[in-house]
């Protein structure tokens, strides 16, 4: 199951990465460009998110409905995201209609006109975005418990940014961090599916290889210590919402994939240990789960559990006794190759969508410079040993590195 790969780079710096699907009849494609919080500070905190949504409001050529309707009308979508360190507009169309979303995703990005009239009708949506964020409980739980970690640092920053940093905006701030960030050596042109490379190669060049961006550059902020060992939020919410977490390992580790199975372990369906051991031996929790985030040279490793204020401290205790479990015992082979079975399983069927292809692409493109086989990743799933397992959360489930965060309702 080998993954074809194409890749070429413009005279400008512009990268272009394919997948050609032949089975299918369709294009994920996607102009993906290497900024978003990460390149943040506390002033402008929020502003890549902000020009991801400017950006479909109007360009030299097109109205807010051109942009949406010349996609749409042919039997496609398209939609943004921001994360920490990427924007991404994209589009799923048939194959007959490639090149014109090609020509309106790059118009989007290269000629937006950022009015002034709808920056400001823009920053009211923003706000009830963030607002409607402040009113989701697990939303500001992890917010904090980010800012707990990476305090004063742009891994811990809000993607949405905050009411107060969204009210700053103008036509002069998001120009300026456009012509810094939205440069061809941070961009880069990629589809998955119906689509050949060379032909696409050509229209790429044709309609962005012209542009003449020097890239600036920018360094994140080294890191700082962690936050407070134990923080306590007060909101007028129903129920607790608890996190314990550390650093831990960067996108670019070697043991990234025992780490995931690591993970998986403890958080990977209905028979996975939190949910097996706690939610249904003990029924002190709805919703609880583990989780990774990884950045270029660190990352988070945590525990998300939401429940009564009378039964956080049990959890807790009960969270680490499945941790240390990991520490002082090899798993079975069943259970190993059983979480192998679903990582394997999850990677393989998710191919099946021309979009997770893509997002596949550019992501190891941009965190390993090249795309790594399918057969590959299967081959390193599946050389993870229980001793693998077992040395890792000896040096991860460390309590003394731990934080935790909770949010409880106010006055209890």
């Amino acid at each position: 199951m080998l993954s074809i790969y194409h890749k070429t780079v413009l005279k400008n710096g512009l990268t272009i990465l394919t997948q050609p699907v032949d089975s299918v009849r369709s294009v994920a494609l996607g102009i993906f460009i290497e900024t978003g919080v990460n390149d943040e500070n506390a002033a402008n905190n929020g502003i890549a998110h902000f020009i991801e949504h400017m950006s479909f409001k109007a360009t030299q050529s097109r109205s807010a409905y051109d942009i949406v309707e010349d996609i749409e009308s042919h039997g496609g979508h398209v939609n943004a995201y921001t994360s920490r360190e990427m924007t991404a507009y994209y589009a799923r169309i048939l194959d007959s209609e490639l090149y014109p979303a090609l020509e309106v995703l790059s118009d989007i990005v290269l000629h937006s006109t950022y009015p002034r009239r709808e920056i400001e009708r823009e920053k009211t949506v923003v706000a009830e975005e963030i607002r409607d964020s402040l009113d989701t409980p697990q939303d500001v739980a992890n917010d904090a418990f980010a800012a707990q970690m990476f305090p004063a640092h742009p891994y811990g920053y809000p993607i949405l940014g905050s009411l107060e940093t969204v009210k700053s905006f103008n036509s002069t701030s998001i120009r300026e961090f456009v012509s810094r960030f939205y440069v061809p050596g941070r961009i880069i042109v990629a589809a998955a599916g119906a689509v050949e490379h060379a032909g696409f190669v050509e229209k790429v060049g044709a309609l962005m290889g012209g542009v003449d961006r020097i890239i600036s550059p920018h360094h994140i902020p080294p890191l700082t210590e962690a936050g407070e060992k134990e923080q306590v939020v007060e909101r007028d919410i129903a129920q607790c919402h608890y996190i314990i977490g550390r650093r831990s390992l960067g996108y670019s580790d070697e043991r990234r994939h025992s780490y995931m199975i690591l993970n998986a372990v403890l958080s990977a369906g209905m028979s996975s240990r939190l949910f097996h051991h706690i939610r249904e031996r003990y029924g002190f929790a709805y919703t609880i789960f583990s989780f990774i985030d990884a950045f270029k040279d660190t990352g988070l490793f945590g525990v998300y559990t939401a429940t009564d204020r009378k039964y956080v401290k049990k959890l807790h205790d009960l969270i680490w006794i499945e941790l240390n479990k990991l520490k002082e015992s090899d798993i079975s082979d069943t259970e190993l190759n059983k979480v192998k079975a679903q990582a394997k399983g999850s990677m393989v069927m998710g191919l099946e969508s021309m979009h997770n292809r893509l997002e596949r692409m550019v992501q190891q493109h941009i965190r390993y410079g090249e795309l790594i086989s399918i057969d590959e990743s299967l081959k390193r799933i599946e050389a993870v040993s229980a001793e693998d397992i077992r040395r890792l959360a000896n040096e991860l489930f460390d309590e003394s590195a731990f934080r935790s965060l909770l949010l409880k309702p106010k006055g209890k």
